[in-house]
């Protein structure tokens, strides 16, 4: 009989993110966590869990040049169910983020505009 079993677990280590840094900013703590942290995880392995192996490696994400948080957008679902999309005008691709993003995306295609958000940002 066959009996499933789980392996190669992931652990993840994600290092701080601040909405006010810059690309350069990021690059420094990657970098920081491939120079102090990535060491000091790997000795850690070796002295407690011998035999264990460790693999680093750093995902790209894509921030909104607006508001510097992870640029998100509606999916094709999303932008056809009311309850998460911004309006009836929303479409599939709207950035989620934040109003500015939003007004720049209906902007370069003729989408009209949010109505007004009472000065939120």
């Amino acid at each position: 009989m066959k009996k499933p079993a789980k392996i190669n677990g992931r652990l993840t280590i994600t290092g701080p993110v601040n909405p006010h840094w810059t690309q350069a900013d990021y690059a420094d703590e990657t970098a920081a966590m491939r120079s102090e942290v990535w060491p000091a995880v790997q000795k850690f392995l070796a002295e407690n869990y011998p035999g264990y192996s460790a693999a680093f490696t750093a995902d790209d994400i894509t921030l909104c040049t607006h508001c510097r948080s992870e640029f998100e957008a509606l999916t094709a679902d999303e932008a056809a169910d009311e309850s998460t999309r911004q309006d009836e005008h929303s479409v599939e691709g709207e950035p989620v983020c934040c109003y500015a993003a939003i007004a720049e995306f209906r902007a370069e295609r003729g989408i009209p505009a949010l109505a007004e958000t009472g000065g939120a940002s």
